[in-house]
């Protein structure tokens, strides 16, 4: 082969890998935000379940994006989404129960998107109160954080097991109230999630019982409001992509994620391998959350937790403009129209 072909040859082949450094190049400048930083205040339960929010601060994935995010952390998400209605927070953490029980109220919430789907509720009882089956429950005196995810799976346990509410004594107790209320006796069992079940069951020893059967894993939601939503779309955009990076942070470094979970959240180390694969962090819009939605509100509805008597229509409630525009791909709920 003539040296001016090869030569020919060498300079395209070194114009290609140019061309392809450059487009990377120029792909991770698009990703940082150049402008003046926006600030954001959010809401957030401080634990597990909502992992990714706190993996994206720590990973410096806001300040990418030109956002510098302040939390303010709770230990219920129902406790988060309260900070927002007050007017505290731009942007809550929550869990699906916790949204349908306020949309009644506040038809101005707006879903970003689920955050993590867990495996995490149970109800965990006193053996030496005569409890050895849910069916034991009635009769007894049960404590759950009202309003949040640990009321409709109390409700749906014990639907499951022919039990009525009215059939116990229902105590509105703070996740950790419910742990030193069952751990002194004050209440017979606690319906409540992790950690505060493995701590339960730490203190209690043999004389705890744990019930998760029959219970369906929770979604962990965004939530914000319509005018917030209008106001600063695009910052909205810029948050939601540097979740989706968290998400592939922890999807790549699990080992990495899990100390440093256990380091943030002050977790016991044997805790955090057993509930690791009990959570997936994912960032989606799926169909089937308008579906969830739809059943833990007609379960509100009919057992007399609201005013309202219609379902509303929770198509409205979803905001799809952020994550659509930062991953289409992830954004499965059927709408007509176009996302602008």
């Amino acid at each position: 082969m003539p040296k001016r072909i090869i030569f020919g040859v060498v300079l395209i082949g070194a114009a290609i890998v140019v061309a392809f450094v450059l487009y990377q190049s120029n792909r991770k400048a698009q990703d940082k935000y150049m402008r003046p930083v926006e600030k954001i205040v959010l809401a957030a339960y401080e634990g597990d379940s909502v992992l990714i929010p706190y993996v994206a601060e720590k990973q410096g994935y806001f300040r990418e994006q030109g956002l510098e995010v302040e939390f303010k952390n709770f230990e219920a998400g129902k406790l988060a989404a309260d900070a927002l209605f007050r007017g505290e927070a731009d942007i809550a953490t929550a869990s699906g129960t916790v949204f349908v029980s306020n949309s009644f109220q506040y038809p101005d919430l707006r879903i970003l998107g689920i955050i993590a789907v867990a495996n995490t509720n149970g109800l965990i009882a006193r053996k030496d109160r005569g409890i050895n089956r849910v069916k034991d429950l009635r009769g007894k005196t049960i404590g759950v954080t009202k309003k949040s995810s640990g009321e409709f799976t109390l409700g749906e346990l014990l639907l499951f097991n022919g039990i009525k509410m009215q059939d116990m004594e229902i105590v509105d107790l703070k996740p950790h109230e419910i742990v030193k209320s069952v751990v002194s006796g004050a209440i017979d069992a606690g319906l409540t999630w992790e950690p505060n079940l493995y701590e339960t069951k730490r203190r209690l020893g043999d004389n705890a019982i744990i019930f998760k059967k029959d219970i369906t894993p929770l979604m962990f939601l965004l939530l914000s409001k319509e005018v917030w939503l209008k106001k600063y779309p695009f910052i909205a955009r810029r948050f939601m992509n540097a979740l989706c990076n968290a998400q592939s942070y922890i999807e790549k470094n699990p080992d990495e994620v899990k100390k440093y979970m256990k380091e943030r959240f002050g977790y016991n180390q044997n805790y955090v391998i057993s509930t690791w694969q009990d959570h997936r962090f994912v960032i989606s819009l799926p169909q089937q959350l308008l579906l969830k939605l739809e059943d833990k509100a007609k379960w509100r509805i009919q057992n007399k937790l609201t005013f309202a008597n219609k379902i509303p229509n929770y198509l409205d409630y979803v905001y799809l403009d952020a994550l659509y525009h930062v991953k289409p791909e992830s954004v499965t709920i059927i709408r007509q129209g176009v996302i602008k």
